[in-house]
């Protein structure tokens, strides 16, 4: 009874004024993240082109438990803030005089503190976050430099350019698709041109860590797509609050902060610099002209995205089945129809510059090659190293199988969700409920659906697909509850593989050291989901 009551009394104050502990929440979280930066600073971490948290920590196991600590204090203070940010009587009664003006401290407050978490941020290494934003350097240079195509040609061949032996995937043709690579581009040519304006060499110095200006150079290549990382989180988080604000004006604080201050996402933005908060971008787009009963533009949004990864294809059948909802099977069709179109003429058009459409194909193959932090990393492991199973069989199994299991449950449960079922299975709902969130719970779950059963290779900056929709609905558990501690076991995966694997010998299989990585990814997750369950019921009961 004590705990209900101390609950109670922070909350009542909360309410009556919101900025002093929403600054105390900010405050803290800054300094953890000054902590990360301190402890990885960007400068020291080049002198080794592979290094990673186990290697900047020296293998040290104190480090790697304040580096947990960290997250899991992160975590808690972001947890709490939405918590806070969503009770009912927040942001109501906006007739009261002084309310207007104290909500726009809080929008203030949120922004002042996001931008001041990802300055920090950008001044630590990407190291054991991921080594990808050295391959968005070193392709841009390519296409910049050399003239190169990234989605025909490889860095390796390209070795004798400064930067090579930072690059992670040196055999392989880039992955992604035109909009990011002109986006790559656009960046790799503004840094060049500074950087000419400022009379820096650029070509012919030896590669960083030989040289001092060279490490200058890559830094401030590093810093510019870290840059535009923060920049499209900013935009995402403005059709956020647009969205919010048109379904449900007073939770437009609690999903900035959704956005805004999770942990991965910072991390994920301001240290790995990571193409995905295009793809969130295009994704958000589509949900902003839905929302606004313009389907057209929200399908052809969608295939944009698909030109930054392929992957925002998996969200196309429940676009097509909302559409048809909305508006029945004549607009769906004609919509679906037209925005296809338009959209493979528009896709012809930005892969011109890439010779066409036949870089898909090599693109395709060489990622079915490689499996991470996955149940299907497992299996194949197991089947390969420990079955002896060929190779090819295994990876067949475990690319193929979840690949199509996958598009048939997201194509079932998309029809369960969306209502499209017998008529005494059909849920009743509340007509002046927000309709528009049947669309988004859908689409964090198909989500969620995926990279829990259908994604083979998984990373924790993929939590940005479950992350952006789930934003919209910051009142709801999945919100609250569930993703907050999805992003924590995600981020701590990461951070614990790296010290897993020191621990098994060279050659040995590594099937246990998966198990634990999957099971910490999602067992936070889990335990949450579970507790909050449980405490639902209890309530109602």
């Amino acid at each position: 009874m004590g705990e209900i009551v101390i609950h109670s009394n922070l909350k009542d104050k909360f309410v009556s004024n919101p900025l002093i502990l929403l600054l105390t929440i900010s405050v803290v979280s800054l300094g953890l993240y000054l902590t990360l930066a301190l402890r990885y600073p960007l400068g020291s971490s080049l002198a080794d082109p592979r290094a990673t948290w186990v290697s900047m920590n020296k293998g040290n196991l104190n480090g790697f438990a304040i580096h947990l600590v960290v997250y899991f204090c992160l975590t808690l203070l972001y947890w709490a803030t939405l918590k806070l940010l969503t009770i009912p009587k927040l942001g109501q009664n906006d007739e009261k005089v002084g309310q207007h003006e104290r909500r726009g401290w809080i929008y203030g407050l949120i922004i002042i503190s996001w931008l001041a978490f990802c300055m920090v941020l950008m001044t630590s290494a990407p190291a054991g976050e991921s080594h990808d934003i050295f391959d968005y350097v070193f392709r841009g240079r390519m296409m910049v430099e050399s003239n190169a195509n990234p989605l025909i040609e490889i860095p390796r061949s390209y070795r004798k350019d400064a930067f090579i032996r930072y690059v992670a995937w040196q055999k392989n043709v880039d992955t992604y698709g035109p909009l990011w690579e002109m986006a790559s581009f656009g960046v790799s040519t503004t840094v060049h041109k500074i950087a000419e304006g400022l009379q820096w060499d650029t070509v012919g110095l030896p590669s960083c860590p030989n040289s001092s200006d060279s490490c200058h150079l890559l830094i401030a290549y590093i810093t510019s797509y870290r840059l535009l990382a923060v920049l499209l989180m900013g935009v995402s988080a403005a059709l956020i609050a647009s969205i919010v604000a048109r379904s449900q004006a007073r939770l437009v604080p609690a999903a900035l902060v959704a956005w805004l201050w999770n942990p991965l996402a910072l991390i994920a933005t301001a240290v790995g610099g990571h193409n995905d908060l295009l793809l969130v971008l295009f994704l958000l787009t589509g949900l902003w002209f839905m929302q606004r009963q313009r389907p057209f533009f929200g399908l052809v949004a969608l295939i944009l995205a698909a030109h930054v990864k392929l992957i925002a294809l998996i969200w196309m059948p429940l676009f097509v089945l909302w559409i048809l909802r909305k508006w029945g099977w004549r607009k769906a069709i004609s919509t679906t129809i037209g925005s296809l179109a338009v959209g493979s003429i528009i896709s012809w058009l930005l892969y011109i510059p890439f010779d066409g459409w036949h870089s898909l194909p090599r693109m395709l193959h060489e990622r079915t090659l490689y499996l991470a932090n996955s149940i299907w990393q497992i299996i194949y492991t197991y089947l390969y190293k420990q079955q002896g199973w060929p190779k090819e069989d295994a990876l067949r199994l475990t690319t193929g199988f979840p690949t199509w299991v996958f598009i048939a449950l997201a194509i079932l449960i998309s029809l369960w969700m969306l209502d499209f079922r017998p008529k005494r299975w059909q849920r009743v709902y509340d007509p002046l409920a927000n309709e528009d969130r049947r669309l988004w719970t859908s689409l964090a779950k198909l989500s969620l659906l995926y990279l829990i059963l259908g994604a083979f290779w998984f990373q924790h900056w993929y939590v940005l697909w479950v992350l952006a929709p789930v934003a919209l609905i910051p009142g709801s558990n999945l919100t609250r509850n569930v993703v907050p501690w999805l992003s924590f076991g995600t981020l701590s995966a990461n951070l614990a593989q790296g010290f897993l694997l020191e621990s098994v010998p060279k050659g040995e299989p590594r099937t246990g050291v998966y198990s634990l990585t999957y099971l910490i990814i999602w067992g936070p997750a889990l335990i949450a989901g579970l507790i909050s369950r449980l405490n639902r019921r209890k309530y109602r009961s």
